[in-house]
């Protein structure tokens, strides 16, 4: 009887061990590549706002300054690929946002999916379309091996913004981006806001709000949903959150 009774409390035991093992593994798996993630789709709404609601594109875009035309230009462009980069690594080695529970991991899904859609449909005209396939593509050319990581063990990260601009100088990645190019010349010079941007930027939002519900991890005050009416006055401090 005794042996049995210390039998079924190590087993017990170590049940509790492998329960704790495995949430210890999500929590570093979701502060690896969920807080990632989370920067990116808050940098990418900041971003969209900013074109919207405070002209970052008409402003910059027209400076005299190359630099400043250079930056508004390719940094516009990093932050979606950034964002699409982050959504293809976790794809691949997170099996998908893995919450812990599987309602939470479902609406996390259902926010990307909703994305996703956002870029891909014919519900607006063609400006930011960018269909499933490119999107795929542009994560996959944004991801590199992780540096520093273990032997035998495949980590991934997002490219930086340093490298990025460099690659951009290599036509076979810079083709990606032509039509996005083209896109941000039109922005740049519109006087009415893309009905995609604004979905995009909401539907950026949403995702944002879930994986920082308690706004510990980035301000809340910087993540307004522009109006799909139109935009209103115009916010300072978040423009200057995207620059």
């Amino acid at each position: 009887m005794g042996a049995t009774y210390t039998s079924v409390v190590a087993s017990r035991l170590e049940e509790q061990r492998r329960t704790r093992t495995k949430a210890e593994l999500l929590d570093e798996l979701m502060s690896r590549y969920r807080d990632p993630l989370l920067r990116a789709a808050f940098d990418l709404q900041s971003r969209l706002y900013n074109i919207a609601q405070n002209r970052f594109l008409t402003i910059y875009c027209t400076e005299e300054d190359p630099d400043a035309r250079e930056y508004a230009e390719t940094n516009t462009l990093y932050v979606i690929a950034e964002y699409l980069g982050w959504v293809e690594i976790l794809r691949r080695e997170v099996r998908f946002l893995d919450l812990g529970d599987e309602l939470r991991t479902r609406a996390a899904a259902s926010l990307v999916d909703e994305i996703r859609r956002a870029f891909l449909t014919d519900r607006y005209p063609p400006l930011l379309r960018i269909f499933n396939g490119q999107q795929r593509a542009i994560g996959e050319i944004m991801t590199a091996p992780a540096s520093g990581a273990e032997e035998g063990r495949s980590r991934l990260e997002c490219m930086g913004y340093a490298k990025f601009v460099t690659r951009l100088g290599d036509p076979d990645f810079a083709r990606w981006f032509e039509h996005l190019r083209g896109d941000i010349a039109v922005l740049a010079t519109s006087r009415e806001n893309a009905p995609r941007l604004i979905a995009l930027q909401n539907a950026l939002v949403e995702l944002v709000q879930f994986l920082d519900e308690d706004g510990t991890r980035l301000p809340a005050a910087d993540r307004r949903k522009l109006s799909r009416a139109g935009t209103g006055s115009s916010s300072d401090r978040q423009a200057r959150a995207s620059r």
